[in-house]
């Protein structure tokens, strides 16, 4: 199963034939077209796809977007995103007026959204949206221009914009500013595009957040024993390295409880993190040692320049400085969706606070950037004899994540 998602954008033209806005569409494939049976769930992997995975600001930068809103999410059994003032709630053409609709869209309105009906067609029954909507849209293709031209005058009694969609000759182009529409969507601007982007299954994401709590020197211990119980797939993990020559114990250990006991908060926390590292690998072994490299790299750096950090902060740091690559997404976006405390990001981003000097410390050296090693206060040669040290550990590490 591709773990791609994907998005269809097409643009929106002023009377100037500048973008003014964007339309979010559901798509399930590369392909530019989908086939939607049931809208209310379109409408939330879409909202899925957009906010968690791609990023709204990536895909509209900053202008409005017109998303289709079924009825389930206009009447409140599903949210709509609180940025009520880049999202114009585009009301699909089934939806009835009726008093719960009406009810909802003038509460959507007064929180700031901007209301849209789609696909027009001068139906009495859907009057009562011309009241209350900022913009209507009317599919050229399907009213024709005839039409159009003698009915587009019962609109002007109503405070609302004039959107031609389906927009597809130039001549059309000419009439519709001619009758007054403001904005324009259509093939005879641009097609939409699919926008592309690689997700992060659940299963990440409760390892990550897992392994974040465990990075807490407050964390309830008992409680994450519960939850690492419960994944067997992890508890295998941890138990087959708990056994291996990594530690070379007498007696085989059994228990998650039991291996604390033996190892400590702090060795268990490192191990989910290298379980969580290596479900990310993709294959990839090689990726997956240098995040273990500068793992194991940062958390000595800390315990000697920081003897009371929180050393599996430092660890986790190292491991995720290598997260675009073992997701095969850009770094920012990974963070994004991820359970993780704004020390760990900003130091991830941009290298800011004790973390980010560290992390940035080791990155310069791993990737032999001497010259640069000025973050924290130690020697190129103490730093070579920590990598000397870790490399070994990291190999073992790999070795038993099989």
């Amino acid at each position: 199963m591709s773990d791609l998602i994907y998005v269809g954008r097409q643009s929106i033209y002023d009377r100037d034939f500048n973008v003014a806005a964007y339309e979010l569409l559901y798509r399930s494939d590369s392909k530019n077209s989908v086939d939607v049976d049931d809208q209310s769930m379109a409408t939330a992997a879409l909202l899925n796809n957009v906010f968690t995975n791609i990023g709204f600001d990536d895909l509209v930068g900053g202008k409005p977007a017109f998303i289709n809103m079924p009825r389930e999410f206009l009447v409140g059994h599903y949210p709509i995103p609180e940025i009520n003032s880049s999202i114009v709630v585009e009301i699909l053409e089934h939806v009835e007026p009726d008093e719960e609709v009406i009810a909802a869209l003038l509460v959507l309105k007064k929180r700031g959204y901007t209301l849209a009906l789609d696909d027009y067609v001068f139906a009495p029954e859907h009057e009562p949206f011309l009241k209350i909507v900022d913009i209507i849209k009317i599919d050229v293709a399907d009213i024709g221009l005839e039409t159009l031209g003698h009915r587009i005058a019962e609109l002007q009694q109503y405070d609302a914009r004039l959107l031609a969609e389906k927009v597809e000759t130039k001549r059309e182009v000419e009439q519709c500013l001619a009758m007054g529409f403001e904005l324009f969507q259509g093939y005879y601007f641009s097609r939409p595009k699919v926008v592309s982007g690689k997700k992060m299954s659940a299963n990440h994401i409760a390892l990550v957040e897992l392994a974040a709590k465990l990075s807490n020197k407050n964390v309830d211990v008992d409680s994450l024993f519960d939850t690492i119980s419960r994944d067997v797939s992890l508890s295998y993990k941890l138990l087959r390295y708990v056994n291996s020559a990594m530690y070379s114990f007498k007696r085989e250990i059994t228990s998650i409880d039991e291996a604390l006991t033996i190892l400590g908060l702090n060795t268990l926390t490192r191990l989910v993190q290298v379980v969580m590292a290596g479900s990310f690998r993709q294959d990839n072994g090689d990726i997956l040692e240098s995040a273990l490299v500068r793992a194991l790299m940062c958390e000595a750096l800390a315990l000697e320049l920081y003897p009371r950090s929180e050393r599996g902060t430092y660890f986790m740091v190292g491991l995720f400085s290598r997260l675009d690559a073992l997701l095969g997404m850009p770094l920012a976006d990974a963070l994004a969706e991820l359970p993780l405390g704004d020390a760990v990001k900003y130091a991830l981003l941009d290298g800011s606070g004790e973390l980010g000097e560290v992390l940035t410390t080791v990155v310069d050296y791993c990737e032999g950037r001497i010259a640069n090693l000025t973050a924290v206060p130690v020697a190129p040669k103490r730093l070579m004899d920590l990598y000397l040290e870790v490399v070994p550990m990291a190999r073992q590490y790999i070795e038993f994540s099989g």
